[in-house]
């Protein structure tokens, strides 16, 4: 009880069951009408991102819960357990302390404690019948069954309030209501543990196919130590353990807001491990080092990882470890340990005998190192956290600018396959391996591959001239995406680092060649215009106040990665062919020319990015990133044969050209340009690597096309080389998925390598280690709420008005450091709930914030609320991105206030209080402060789940918090809150197999004309 366990509630409270949203047992027979229990409000009719919704609460009326229970297994020689109950009621009593306005005291609401006695029950095969708890409330009854197993005794006991409604006129109805009740179940010597794991069912191995079934002996084998010891019934429960994945439980109990703390994965380091002792993650350093001494820290690694494999083999004879029945995964999972560690191995050894994978991979250390400095630095400019003035030079500090353990592996093992075009992982016909990266949310998986591809792009320079085919030209890296929102965060990331390369070639022009890196975003063309001419047009409405109509923005960085100075429309200038270069230039914001992408410092080049199709085509970019639909116009526009280097032409002034492309052969002198002819040229060298990030959205029959596409992509970047074909090279990655080998066979016709491969336990695959939650590791907090017999809508106002309540006291208190939970992100599983609930937020939210003081929250006005979802529009989402970084700060607020006042243009944004997304917001979004997130319903997918809740919670500053508002009529939510703990602590275990059909019948109809 929020106001301890003799609490008065409010005068003005007529109803104790309405001050609380859950934790209440009704007396029998407790109806409320059909008419209180209408779902949110439908929005436009639309099904929503996900599909249909599901069938809500049913029609007619329905009943306030008058029981509550558990199940549990109590080990076989166990002879009795002990059981304590509790629970409040309230008397309806004049208040020692409130009095009405003529000073006599008020009727309120008075809790009293019900404590009943310990009861012992006997363990013998019987039906529990039912039994009085406590005097005081004599219908509050105790009943269940015992029933004796193969292991051990299965129990389930309920509380039941059998007392009768009070109907009568002026009768305190809420003195038979049970409020807060609570069963502890315990051995009758306290503190010995008694309660064994819960056998859930289990499939027959046998009748699985060879691929499912190593699955499923290798998940039993990870999380043989989380062990389920109860579950609830119409209610959650917790278990508690003598010790840390102890294989026994001391007590099991009922719990009305279960709550559990997913820990962090963080990188082995020597003060795990005495092994990497010398190893050194400093991107810098790995830049600078000479050829000895980076050989010598890389080899720690190899070392350390040799020696924890080893320790792993032993585990097989240890008793303590329980891999007795897991063998055989057990073995399966050293073994693939084995080969990851030969390929560290092959990739040491590569940088160490071969000149120009250790100069690439020295480029790509140096290009990283200043795109984590830059980046932090551009992070904290926007922020206004420091100046441009101030320099990156201060966040130039090995804190900033290390590697994680597993992303320097992962480059490693990948550089062989890279370096040589015919090395069988990359060329080979049957053989060829797919290498995924598969590691936990938030873990830094772009990081690992950004790092490969400047590892890239550097090799193809260095390798000069390879079949008539220059590495300086052509697309490098093609990185593939499914979502808009995904692509253009990870556009504004990559950024970044293109621009690191870049400023790296300008200072060495004979070693890196004249042509500039570039990066360039191939998107639909309601994000980005297909051509200069829509570019220009939607520049021009913009400047005259005016929206553009059904095409895309050329703005899709809102900052500069390199300084942090503002872009805007303004800073973009549209150069149009033929009279000028063909360029669609983006500048930096700073005026006063200090970085180095301003107009001043790099004129017509300005920051190395494209955004529209027309010039990408002409001077297909180092990196392209683009969305795997894109791929479908392959058949229909020529022109996209030029990004994987069939060419024919080159103009000077405006790129290549192809028999697709219609260009004069040739262009007077003008606009201070020199007249040009175009020239033969032979064809580019085709893409080298393929990146797949997020690959579980490849699936249904989105996947089915791309893999039926993909056919041709592959052919397209492959070329001959000595008479050999040459292939490109796959990487992919993602935080969920199951059965990726056969999903990675049938996209991309290879076969899988896992990395990092998962040792004997979910907690430790040496490049990672799950903490233990605390101060120096918090995990993130997931807490459940089912408020049984409440209209959802109650449940979703008064959820969202406590937590945000609750976070403006904070920020009342400590400012900046409550930063994190004063935007609060609502995830929905549908456009349909959201729009309900955007309803809700503009007013009943609203409202009740104002008043949230009466409560003991504070008050809070909404000022600015929010969506993510599929009708926004292409110019929208880069500027809700760039807003969702902005902090709550007393500070910024009283500067607002006083520009306000000064009637002067604001100089900082006003942060989000609240966006509502949908599953748009599930992969890739990366904004470090968020850290409060209300989930509406269990989302109909575990990986969903996961990866729209890992969206909050990402820094060690704003711990996450995440609330799942559940609705108690749909069964799949309501079992999800009966075992909420176990749930969350495998979840990852119970992420859903992926269907992908590119040949099957079907997909053959509708796409094989295309390809």
């Amino acid at each position: 009880p929020a106001g301890g366990l003799e609490e008065e509630l409010d005068q003005y409270e007529d109803h104790a069951y309405q001050r609380y949203l859950v934790g209440m047992l009704a007396p029998k027979g407790s109806e409320i009408s059909g008419g209180e229990l209408d779902e949110l409000a439908t929005g436009d009719g639309d099904e929503g991102e996900e599909g249909a919704p599901e069938s809500g609460v049913p029609a007619g009326s329905t009943y306030f819960p008058s029981s509550m229970g558990l199940s549990f297994v109590v080990a076989a020689e166990a002879k009795e357990v002990v059981i304590d109950a509790d629970w409040g009621q309230y008397l309806r009593v004049k208040s020692a302390t409130q009095v009405k306005k003529d000073g006599s005291p008020a009727n309120v609401w008075k809790r009293s404690p019900v404590v009943a006695p310990a009861m012992t029950l006997p363990l013998t095969d019987t039906t529990v019948a039912p039994v009085q708890l406590h005097p005081d409330q004599p219908q509050v009854l105790l009943q269940g069954r015992i029933r004796s197993t193969a292991d051990g005794w299965v129990v389930t006991l309920f509380m039941v309030n059998q007392q009768e409604e009070r109907k009568g006129r002026g009768e305190p109805r809420d003195e038979v209501w049970v409020f807060q009740p609570k069963l502890r179940v315990h051995a009758s010597t306290p503190g010995q543990p008694v309660f064994v794991q819960r056998k859930s069912a289990k499939s027959d191995l046998s009748k699985m196919d060879a691929l499912t079934r190593e699955e499923t002996e290798t998940l039993e084998m990870l999380y043989r130590h989380q062990r389920e010891f109860a579950v609830g019934h119409g209610i959650s429960v917790h278990s508690t353990l003598p010790e840390p994945l102890a294989e026994r439980a001391t007590m099991v109990e009922t719990e009305w807001v279960p709550r559990f703390d997913v820990p962090q994965q963080t990188p082995r380091s020597a003060s795990d491990d005495e092994n990497l002792t010398g190893l050194t993650m400093d991107m810098k350093a790995l830049a600078e080092l000479p050829t000895a001494g980076l050989i010598a820290s890389l080899r720690h690694i190899e070392t350390a990882y040799r020696v924890w494999i080893k320790a792993e083999e032993a585990k097989l004879t240890m008793p303590t470890e329980a891999l007795v029945g897991h063998e055989e995964a057990a073995r399966r999972a050293t073994k693939n340990c084995r080969r990851a560690l030969e390929r560290i191995k092959a990739g040491i050894s590569l940088i160490e005998t071969d000149p120009l994978a250790e100069e690439a991979f020295r480029f790509a250390n140096r290009a990283m190192w200043k795109q984590r400095i830059h980046s932090t630095f551009s992070r904290k400019v926007r922020k206004k956290a420091t100046t441009i003035e101030a320099g990156v030079d201060a966040e130039d500090s090995a804190r900033n600018r290390s590697w994680r353990l597993f992303q320097v592996a992962f480059v490693l093992i990948n550089l062989p396959s890279l370096t040589d075009l015919h090395h069988p992982d990359r060329s080979h016909e049957t053989d060829a391996v797919a290498d995924l990266l598969w590691f936990a949310t938030g873990g830094g998986k772009t990081e690992a591959y950004l790092g490969l591809t400047a590892y890239t792009l550097a090799l193809r320079r260095l390798q000069g001239v390879v079949e008539g085919r220059r590495g300086d030209h052509g697309v490098a890296v093609l990185m593939r995406y499914t979502l808009r929102l995904l692509t253009l965060q990870q556009f504004q990331r990559a950024t970044a680092l293109i621009c690191a390369c870049e400023t790296i070639r300008r200072a060495d022009l004979p070693k890196w060649g004249e042509t500039p890196f570039r990066l360039g975003l191939w998107v639909g063309g309601k994000t980005t215009p297909n051509k200069l001419s829509g570019a220009a047009n939607a520049l021009r409405q913009k400047s005259v106040g005016g929206k553009p109509s059904g095409t895309g923005t050329p703005l899709q960085i809102t900052s500069c990665p390199w300084c942090g100075s503002e872009i805007r429309e303004q800073h973009l200038r549209v150069y149009e062919a033929p009279s000028d270069i063909g360029r669609c230039v983006t500048y930096c914001g700073d005026n006063l020319g200090r970085c180095e992408f301003t107009e001043r410092n790099s004129p017509k080049e300005g920051l190395p990015v494209m955004v529209v199709d027309e010039e990408i085509y002409r001077r297909p970019p180092s990196l392209l990133i683009a969305t795997v639909d894109k791929f479908a116009q392959m058949p229909w526009n020529g022109q996209t044969q030029m990004l994987f280097g069939k060419v024919n032409e080159v103009c000077d002034r405006h790129g290549f050209l192809s028999p697709e492309v219609d260009d004069a052969s040739a262009h007077p002198a003008r606009n201070g340009l020199p007249s040009v002819k175009n020239r033969p040229h032979s064809p580019l060298r085709p893409p080298d690597l393929i990146i797949q990030d997020e690959l579980h959205l490849i699936s249904g029959p989105l996947g089915s096309m791309v893999g039926l596409y993909e056919a041709a992509v592959d052919e397209l970047c492959s070329w001959e080389v000595d008479g050999k074909k040459v292939r490109p090279k796959v990487v992919a990655s993602t935080a969920t998925i199951r059965r990726a080998p056969d999903q990675i066979q049938k996209l991309f016709v290879r076969k899988l390598e896992v990395f990092p491969p998962q040792g004997t336990s979910i907690r430790d695959s040496f490049f990672a280690l799950q903490r233990p939650t605390g101060s120096e590791y918090p995990g993130r907090r997931y807490l459940g709420v089912s408020a049984f017999g409440r209209r959802y809508p109650v449940a979703m106002i008064r959820s969202y008005v406590a937590h945000m309540g609750a976070a403006q006291a904070l920020y009342e208190k400590y400012d900046t450091l409550a930063d994190p939970w004063m935007t609060l992100a609502g995830y929905f599983n549908s456009i349909r709930e959201l729009a309900g609930t955007r309803r809700l937020v503009e007013d009943d939210i609203r409202a009740r914030l104002r008043d949230a003081d009466q409560r003991g929250l504070a008050k809070r006005r909404v000022r600015a609320l929010e969506e993510m979802t599929s009708r926004k529009s292409g110019t929208d989402i880069p500027k809700i991105l760039d807003r969702l970084e902005a902090t709550f700060s007393a500070t910024l607020e009283a500067q607002r206030a006083a520009e306000r006042k000064a009637n002067q243009p604001m100089t900082s944004a006003v942060p989000y209080d609240v966006v509502l997304a949908t599953n748009m917001i599930s992969v890739g979004v990366d904004i470090e402060r968020l850290g409060l997130m209300l989930v509406a319903g269990q989302p109909k997918n575990t990986s969903e789940y996961i990866q729209a809740t890992s969206r909050v919670g990402r820094s060690n500053d704003g711990p996450g918090l995440v609330s799942t508002i559940f609705n108690w009529a749909r069964p799949r939510d309501l079992s999800h809150y009966e075992r909420f703990e176990h749930y969350h602590e495998t979840f990852y275990k119970h992420v859903e197999a992926l269907s992908v059909t590119p040949f099957s019948a079907r997909a053959l109809d509708r796409g094989l004309s295309g390809v």
